[in-house]
């Protein structure tokens, strides 16, 4: 630890101050707005959790770290059962904390994360649908798969990009019969196929729930390096958990190899756009 400190400070002192500024205090309103987003949700003032969303899309970097960052402090919010103060005072702290978001990132630059090589991701996976059968990675050969993982009770993240996922196919048009969508539930304890399949269902019956065994949905999840954890606050029921986990989407092409990971919250135009592209390239 001795010699760390001196190399931490030489780096510290390396970088511009404004860019340690902006790390420091764009963490911090992140956090802060996901905290308000969590208290938000659990009072039931829908609006005012889409204005802390929305202004997260639109000011904070389009990163998997902020996106997982801001969905943690959701999920510990929401479970703690916060206070319920009136409406507008929700609103004006939220409003504070967007402006805090602002000051940190002032010309912020939403820059995807670079993808993993192919050779890191294993597409291979063994699963069950959510009409009960059993399905592997081969049963969608010649179509693309477009995959997130998630689960059903899922406060804020998961309804987001299932959303997005039904707006691309929407999207997509005629197209989209090319692409197969699917959620692979990393809440298997919970998530049975009929919990999955009336989920799917509200955003677009073309989305197939996957769920396993928790071996196997864990065996899934390291082979597409996508990271989960149970979170259960000291003292709550069995039953009374989220999940922390990778956000995003991933999309592997009709050969079954992997082709991209597009992060959280990602713009639906723009994700249109490249898995459009992804298709034409195929034709």
């Amino acid at each position: 630890m001795k010699r760390i400190l001196p190399l931490m400070l030489a780096l510290a002192a390396a970088l511009p101050a404004s860019t340690i500024a902006a790390e420091s205090d764009g963490t911090a309103a992140v956090a802060r707005l996901g905290r308000l987003n969590g208290q938000a949700l659990a009072c039931r003032q829908p609006d005012v959790s889409a204005r802390a969303k929305n202004a997260l899309v639109a000011l904070a970097p389009k990163t998997r770290e902020v996106g997982e960052l801001f969905e943690a402090e959701t999920s510990r919010s929401f479970l703690s059962s916060p206070p319920c103060v009136d409406r507008q005072r929700l609103a004006t702290e939220v409003d504070a904390a967007v402006l805090d978001l602002r000051l940190a990132y002032p010309s912020s630059h939403h820059t995807e994360a670079p993808p993993p090589v192919d050779s890191e991701i294993v597409t291979r996976y063994l699963l069950q649908d959510h009409n009960g059968r059993t399905v592997t990675d081969q049963e969608f050969r010649g179509r693309f798969q477009l995959l997130t993982f998630g689960y059903t009770s899922c406060p804020d993240v998961c309804p987001t990009t299932l959303a997005e996922m039904a707006a691309v196919m929407k999207a997509l048009g005629d197209a989209a019969k090319r692409v197969q969508p699917l959620f692979v539930s990393v809440d298997p304890e919970r998530d049975t196929p009929a919990l999955l399949k009336e989920y799917t269902a509200l955003f677009d019956v073309r989305i197939l729930g996957l769920t396993g065994s928790p071996a196997l949905i864990r065996g899934v999840a390291d082979n597409f390096k996508v990271r989960y954890e149970k979170i259960q606050e000291p003292g709550a029921a069995a039953g009374r958990y989220t999940v922390d986990h990778s956000a995003g989407m991933i999309l592997l092409g009709p050969d079954g190899r992997f082709l991209a990971r597009f992060p959280y919250a990602m713009p639906v135009q723009e994700l249109t756009r490249r898995i459009d592209d992804y298709l034409q390239a195929a034709r």
